[in-house]
């Protein structure tokens, strides 16, 4: 499954900004992004944060 940044903010209750942060400092490598550039995360991306 995937979802929205948004998405994964609710989920986890981690703010939008310290999600971004994480991927820049190289937490998800494996993140994939929409033809637009925005972050798609995954079940794999989700099983990182818990």
């Amino acid at each position: 499954m995937h979802y929205s940044i948004g998405e994964v903010s609710d989920i986890t209750g981690i703010a939008a900004s310290t999600l971004r942060y994480y991927d820049r400092e190289g937490m998800f490598p494996t993140m994939e992004r929409s033809s637009g550039g925005i972050r798609v995360f995954s079940d794999t991306e989700l099983a990182t944060l818990k």
